[in-house]
């Protein structure tokens, strides 16, 4: 199939997609993202074009977003690192926290509106409004009492507790189609009138079917809620054969636009950057960056991650990714941390970074060293 383009109108024009992990996007944190600085911190360029905001949690310690949470004493998929469904989903209340934090005045969306459009004054208008994708809550199944679609409605349980599979799937859908319908409410261009909504984020990195859940019918049905609403459905899974199988046809089933993520920089065995490349490539499929200059995980290669990331760069060029559609994992403010970093590897890591956005790095490695 060859690689998914950029520059698909239909997917926004999107080149590059960064992700932002969190709460705490100021535009003074976001102006990092949105523009290439020189060493004195003066915006010369656009950088991504693209910002995928994931948030993992309610704010003030309410329940979860994500699907699982890891257990054991490694935490990089590797030793007696295990995964369970979080304990503590996240209900209704927290749903419409999440809602607030993007669309509230001074939320995240206010926030970058307001540094792209104050960058406009010294870049110029980009060619394209900068997209959006927000992560949609996951609907984890320990939520047993999420809250009512409407007053004096049944309140809607996730689980398999007192019901069958199909009760609790449809119930996970309509919370998820509730939150999508309100998140396109109140989206307003005239508020934004840089910005795209493109669409949303499936944040569990696999799809999952057993006993108690169905992740496969909830996305279908998912998908087509969507569709008739003209956005976009993306997904980043980890690379495994389950992973990559469901890539078969991914288009046809469940999301518009996935990139194969290869987590070649956090685990001691990996399939390297060559294999999870090809499988992409055949497919249809992005790639996923991955760097972090801080993690709070306790990875075993994090000694490697210099060369490691050279990888990642050197790799786009020899199997063809540079100029696919890609997406940006960079830890926590990892590249607003390389900016200014004391170390010069890390400073010239951003520049690599800024070159491989504008489809001119060169590799430093040849391709045998390349794994």
């Amino acid at each position: 199939m060859g690689w998914y383009p950029q520059n698909d109108p239909r997917m926004g024009h999107l080149r590059h997609l960064v992700l932002l992990y969190g709460t705490d996007w100021t535009p003074e944190k976001l102006k990092y993202y949105v523009a290439h600085l020189d060493p004195e911190g003066r915006p010369d360029d656009w950088l991504f074009d693209s910002f995928l905001f994931i948030v993992l949690s309610a704010p003030g310690g309410g329940g979860s977003f994500i699907a699982d949470v890891n257990r054991g004493t490694t935490m990089s998929g590797e030793g007696d690192f295990y995964a369970i469904p979080v304990p503590k989903p996240a209900d209704k209340e927290d749903y419409e926290a999440l809602l607030d934090l993007y669309f509230r005045e001074g939320g995240l969306l206010d926030n970058l509106q307001a540094i792209v459009a104050g960058l406009k004054a010294v870049l110029g208008a980009p060619e394209h409004p900068r997209n959006v994708v927000l992560s949609i809550p996951y609907p984890g199944i320990n939520q047993t009492m999420w809250g009512r679609l409407e007053p004096g409605g049944r309140i809607l349980n996730f689980g398999c507790v007192g019901q069958n599979l199909t009760r609790a799937t449809e119930d996970r859908l309509a919370a998820t189609c509730w939150w999508v319908d309100q998140a396109l409410a109140r989206w307003d261009p005239r508020r934004y009138p840089d910005l795209n909504l493109l669409g949303f984020y499936w944040v569990f990195e696999t799809v999952y079917r057993s006993w108690e859940v169905d992740d496969h019918w909830l996305l279908k049905e998912l998908r087509r809620h969507l569709e008739k609403a003209d956005k976009r459905f993306l997904w980043i899974p980890f690379y495994s054969s389950y992973n990559v199988h469901l890539l078969d046809n991914y288009q046809d089933y469940y999301f518009d636009l996935a990139f194969q993520q290869p987590n070649h920089m956090f685990y001691v065995k990996t399939p390297g950057i060559k294999g999870p490349a090809l499988a992409a490539q055949a497919r249809g499929a992005g790639f996923e960056m991955e760097y972090y200059v801080e993690l709070n995980e306790p990875t075993q290669v994090a000694a490697e991650r210099h060369l490691r990331f050279r990888h990642y760069l050197d790799g786009g060029v020899y199997f063809g990714y540079m100029h696919a559609a890609c997406a940006w994992f960079h830890g926590s403010n990892g590249i607003m941390q390389m900016h200014s970093h004391p170390d010069p590897q890390e400073r010239a890591f951003y520049e690599d970074i800024y070159r491989f956005v504008k489809g001119t790095y060169e590799p430093k490695l040849s391709r045998d060293e390349i794994p």
